[in-house]
């Protein structure tokens, strides 16, 4: 009997614990089933099916003489699920479709090939990569090889589209035209990304093995938009004369980094912006913006709003005497000097400013604003030059015009400010405040942007911004241009005064660190507009640590004067539409292209070389929007089509 107790006890110890066990098992398999049961079943089918991202085409830049500035351009990842093709007609073709796949250079070998494919059927393997990066060309020519040509499901080819951003015209104007990461965003593509990336669209895909996702249709739950195209103010043959003429001189002075800027005086319309940096090796490149971002103080271009200030307030005119004295002029403990070394004696304000005498600026301001420096400050500040120019490319450095209560401000501020120091300024804020003198007075906001479109047809215009009606009364203004006609007539610029055009503007040369001894390091500037009687464009040109030379009228000008001759030169006095263009180019190609020039229609484009194509109608001034290589095998529009001013044509190339 206490033998059967003993037993009992010892099988309760035993089967209570394996009791609440299996209670404890159970209850957990009813709540998986019936509590939990539906969330975990849903992340199970997330995690196996997923909605997922289709990346819309992004916009292209062009120029607005229609050059391809960014693009998107579409390379292709292929894989392959063997698995889904019927066995019959995989192993009858197999050995086929490993001789075609031999043809992609760099890969495996035909029966390599052969033996892969099939270990990836055996393995199960749904998601066997064949290539990737590949152009549109090679993927219709893999599309018709063995088995895949039984089409996408029958034959398990798995096509992923990437795509890559290309500027078809190299660095030029880099900087300007920009990048855009998930980290920055810099240029036009920073800041008109909303326009540009268009609405991605959404697909269900299934994960297969390693991780790997596969489509599981041949449709998209929600098809992509894609982008607006931006046509840009840049022209292309004047961002290449300035370019080239800006990296000469840099490279002739061997100087650490130099920007230019060609500006439409009416319109505000940015047609040319060169940023070139210096590298370790001595070559250059577009490493920053140069012109938007960097501030510093200009030197004597600023002049040109000290002597503005004078005029508007009636405290001086051209013929106002002012003594230079030997170029020396003690204020407060400060010497201020003149270039030459030895001044201008004496003479009128107008010859100091032409000659850009520091001293005899600086004296004339003394003696109309020493008792009231507020006012002479007040007056810059109407003008605007205290504000951002706001323009839409991120990083515009902020200008800076101390005034007296600022801590800053010092007993030879005054006299400083009126010859270009302790004030700060963009290169582009300077071309503005230039730009308003030869546009009547009226200040522009810089604009990098003509249009937004989509097919080719405008959905946003960009119109001229004023950001100050009237920087000074007609009287004054009058006197300023002729005093910028004088710098280069009779002036510092004296070289320019057989330009093929009328030239205006001023030269600048600024010292750099002056504060520190042992320094000397310089920036040379000139800013201005051409022609002078007529102006249609404003410049400006930067060079910043030139070894060889520092003076702006040797350094700076030149540029100018070389940008201005050559842009004068190339631009008619009335330009041909590119309907014009277009007869005119394609004229000795008439009888190829079975084309009449007198009719004023698109001509048949089919068959001809794709690359000539595209080269003949962007010169004559259209866009297009190319896909392939190779010949012509589509367009839009269809020959025969009536020409207008500024269609979009687009190309399918094979």
């Amino acid at each position: 009997m206490q033998t059967q107790k003993s037993i009992l006890s010892r099988a309760f110890v035993v089967y209570i614990p394996l009791g609440v066990l299996a209670f404890l098992i159970l209850s957990k398999l009813f709540s998986i089933q019936f509590i939990e049961g539906p969330e975990l079943r849903a992340r199970a089918q997330e995690e196996v099916v997923k909605e997922m991202s289709i990346k819309a085409e992004r916009g292209n830049i062009y120029s607005a003489d229609g050059k391809l500035l960014a693009t998107s351009m579409p390379v292709y990842d292929l894989h392959f699920d063997p698995v889904t093709v019927d066995e019959e007609l995989f192993f009858n073709e197999v050995e086929a479709l490993g001789q075609s796949l031999a043809q992609i250079p760099g890969k495996l070998s035909a029966a390599e090939w052969k033996n892969q494919l099939i270990k990836a059927r055996n393995q199960g393997n749904r998601y066997f990569s064949l290539a990737s990066d590949l152009s549109y060309n090679e993927l219709q020519d893999i599309k018709d090889y063995p088995i895949f040509n039984a089409g996408r499901y029958k034959g398990g080819l798995i096509i992923e589209q990437e795509n890559f951003r290309k500027m078809p015209l190299g660095k030029i104007a880099e900087r300007t035209i920009g990048r855009e990461r998930n980290s920055f965003a810099t240029g036009l593509e920073g800041a008109y990304s909303s326009y540009l990336s268009g609405r991605d669209g959404k697909r269900l895909k299934q994960k297969i093995s390693k991780g790997n996702w596969k489509p599981l249709n041949d449709l998209n739950e929600i098809e992509p938009v894609n982008g607006y195209d931006l046509v840009s103010t840049i022209d292309s043959r004047m961002q290449d004369i300035t370019h080239h003429a800006l990296l000469e001189m840099l490279e002739r002075q061997e100087a650490d980094h130099g920007c230019a800027v060609v500006m439409d005086v009416k319109t505000g319309a940015i047609r040319a912006i060169a940023n070139l940096g210096r590298t370790d090796k001595g070559t250059y490149f577009e490493k920053r913006n140069y012109a938007v971002w960097e501030s510093t103080e200009p030197g004597s271009t600023f002049k040109l709003a000290s002597v503005l200030a004078l005029f508007e307030d009636g405290y001086a005119d051209t013929n106002t005497p002012v003594d230079t004295e030997n170029g020396i002029y003690e204020y407060r403990g400060s010497k201020i000097r003149d270039s030459n070394g030895k001044g201008y004696g004496k003479t009128s304000l107008q010859v100091a400013f032409e000659k850009s005498s520091n001293v005899g600026i600086a004296k004339t301001v003394i003696d109309h604003y020493e008792q009231q420096p507020e006012r002479f400050i007040d007056r810059l500040y109407s003008i605007g030059l205290h504000n951002r120019l706001n323009i839409d490319i991120k990083g515009e450095g902020k200008p800076k015009i101390p005034k007296p209560a600022d801590p800053d401000w010092s007993g030879i501020s005054l006299p400083w400010i009126s010859f270009g120091y302790q004030v700060s300024f963009t290169p582009l804020q300077i071309l503005s405040f230039y730009n308003a003198i030869a546009n009547d007075g009226v200040l522009i906001k810089p604009r990098f942007l003509e249009s937004i479109q989509e097919h080719g047809q405008a959905v946003e215009t960009i119109e001229p911004e004023v950001l100050n009606p009237a920087i000074c009364s007609p009287n004054t203004l009058k006197k300023l241009q002729n005093l910028l006609e004088g710098v280069v007539s009779d002036g510092t610029a004296w070289r320019g005064a057989d330009a093929v055009c009328q030239l205006a503007g001023k030269t600048g040369t600024c010292q750099l660190n002056y504060w520190k001894q042992g320094t000397k390091e310089y920036q040379a500037s000139f800013a201005g507009y051409f022609p002078a009687d007529k102006p249609q464009y404003s410049c400006i040109v930067v060079i910043n640590k030139p070894q060889k030379a520092y003076y702006g009228s040797t350094v700076a000008f030149p540029v100018f004067e070389k940008i201005a001759e050559s842009i004068y030169r190339n631009t008619p006095q009335s330009a041909p539409t590119p309907e014009k263009k277009l007869y005119a180019l394609l004229d000795d190609k008439a009888e190829g292209l079975n084309w009449n020039p007198s009719q004023k229609v698109m001509p048949k484009l089919i068959g001809l070389n794709g690359s000539e194509a595209i080269s003949i109608l962007e010169n004559a001034g259209y866009t297009v929007k190319a896909k392939g290589l190779g010949k012509v095998v589509w367009q839009f529009p269809s020959a025969e089509t009536k020409l207008n001013d500024n269609p979009l044509i687009e190309l399918q190339l094979q």
